[in-house]
């Protein structure tokens, strides 16, 4: 029994692994047009991993995956700032301000492993917190945006 319980959890874990792959997990959304993106596309354009601690995490995490500049490029903006929305609604901006400074990623990894919804994910904007305690605070607290589904890029 515990062998029939481990291989239908190994495929279960493939299956699903290979759909986070090829399912859009992200729309990007500039000038009118709409990109869609994969966890595999995101994960190829990988540039900045943070370590970091989090209000809703314990101990440092190393988050992985698109920095906000890198996005921004992507689409082709210049000095834009980011509507970020979660799967419930729930949306900040991030200003253009906040990307040079402190250039945010948007993370599809933590600790090496994809992010699964019930863990925050398929994609949690991050800001480098433990760097200085000035970035500790409500106002970036609230610009950290889980289960994001979608950003916008504001014509600045």
């Amino acid at each position: 029994m515990r062998i029939l319980i481990t291989v239908w959890l190994t495929l279960l874990t493939l299956v699903s692994g290979k759909l986070l792959a090829e399912e859009p997990i992200l729309t990007i959304t500039y000038q009118g047009q709409q990109i869609s993106a994969t966890y595999q596309q995101l994960l190829a354009r990988s540039d900045l991993s943070i370590t970091t601690e989090t209000p809703w995490t314990e101990g440092k995490i190393e988050f992985k995956g698109v920095s906000a500049q890198t996005l921004l490029a992507w689409v082709g903006a210049k000095q834009a700032d980011l509507k970020v929305i979660a799967l419930n609604k729930y949306w900040a901006v991030i200003p253009f301000s906040d990307i040079e400074k402190y250039n945010p990623v948007f993370a599809i990894q933590k600790n090496g492993l994809p992010m699964l919804i019930r863990d925050r994910g398929p994609i949690w904007s991050i800001y480098p917190l433990s760097s200085s305690g000035e970035l500790n605070n409500e106002v970036l607290h609230s610009r950290m945006v889980w289960q994001i589904s979608s950003i916008e890029v504001l014509n600045p």
